[in-house]
């Protein structure tokens, strides 16, 4: 009799403790609604897998033997070898959620050989702090960067390159630092006309960030790009025009489930298509789209180019209503 009023009364004092105890979880969880929704764009270093440039953008990263210029330090290397010209890239995105990426490089070009060095960083700010229901104790942003150095060298159609990066992500009082590497080959067929590549990116290792450490989204990337199409435009201005045909398989080999903003198996595959005209070496027009778990599969761009600056420009709506992202790039050719 009296083990069952003990029980009884356990019972009763538990019910009356969660009662009070579930609407105190849900009060103090509820300030960091909204610094929960600012963070769902993307895990961690997963801003090494979006494109830095304007340039990679447009063509929906379809980007393994597409030449790009210096911005193939982060996609496949061993096209920096192909470039005719040396060349300073320098590029502003403005993400969803307003976040920040910026990217600059530079590519020497020496007979067979170039070297290149870079910068990409991304940061997003406003972000508020609580350890307790009120007023927060403050803003903090949140801050990746990516400084690279690249060599690439070609020998009769084959052309091979490395990428080594030192990483840096910061959030909140957190620090952490590493290292991390892109292989790439590249080849070209068919006088010039097309060039297969393959490579693995984002290879390495992170410090813990407070208890664990982020996990690099390295991913194995098949590409080819085709000239497919050319031809003289009609009238006086002879205007040549060339269309070439991009295309991309991209398989993380880290897992990472929320890789390109949208929650889904870490071990899903992307395909890209792309197409990009151009227009007596004066106007480009690209434009792309990307199958596979993502929530940007459209991407458009434009450029002209006035001897020795190239100004880029593209465009990536997001499909759920994220936003819109704008980037912009300027290239100098010396």
């Amino acid at each position: 009799m009296l083990r069952d009023r003990l029980y009884s009364t356990l019972i009763f004092l538990s019910v009356r403790f969660m009662k009070h105890l579930i609407p105190l979880i849900f009060i103090c969880l509820l300030p960091f609604q909204d610094v929960l929704a600012q963070q769902d764009i993307g895990s961690g270093l997963d801003f090494l897998n979006i494109g830095p440039s304007s340039r990679l953008l447009s063509i929906s990263e379809a980007t393994t033997a597409a030449q790009t210029g210096p911005s193939a330090i982060y996609t496949n290397p061993s096209l920096l070898a192909w470039e005719e010209r040396s060349s300073l890239d320098a590029n502003y995105t403005l993400w969803i959620s307003e976040v920040d990426n910026q990217f600059a490089a530079i590519n020497f070009v020496q007979d067979r050989y170039a070297y290149a060095f870079g910068v990409y960083s991304s940061r997003a700010d406003g972000f508020e702090a609580r350890d307790r229901p009120g007023p927060s104790a403050g803003n903090f942003s949140i801050n990746y960067l990516s400084v690279s150095g690249a060599l690439a060298y070609h020998f009769g159609p084959i052309s091979a390159g490395i990428t080594g990066q030192f990483l840096r992500e910061e959030v909140f009082q957190f620090r952490a630092n590493g290292f991390a590497a892109n292989l790439g080959v590249s080849a070209k067929f068919l006088n010039n006309r097309i060039i297969t590549g393959l490579s693995v990116n984002n290879i390495g290792n992170m410090e813990s960030l407070d208890e664990v450490s982020t996990t690099l989204p390295t991913t194995l990337n098949i590409g080819l790009s085709a000239d497919v199409i050319e031809f003289t435009t009609p009238g006086e201005n002879d205007l040549p025009v060339l269309v070439t045909l991009l295309a991309d398989w991209s398989k993380p080999i880290e897992d990472n489930p929320t890789s390109d903003f949208i929650g889904a198996d870490g071990d899903e595959s992307f395909f890209s298509i792309a197409m990009s005209a151009d227009v007596g070496d004066l106007i480009f027009i690209q434009s792309g789209y990307r199958f596979g778990p993502t929530e940007r599969p459209l991407s458009f761009g434009a450029g002209i180019f006035v001897e020795p600056i190239r100004i880029n420009y593209a465009v990536v709506p997001f499909s759920t209503g994220f936003g819109t992202v704008h980037s912009i790039g300027l290239e100098y050719y010396f």
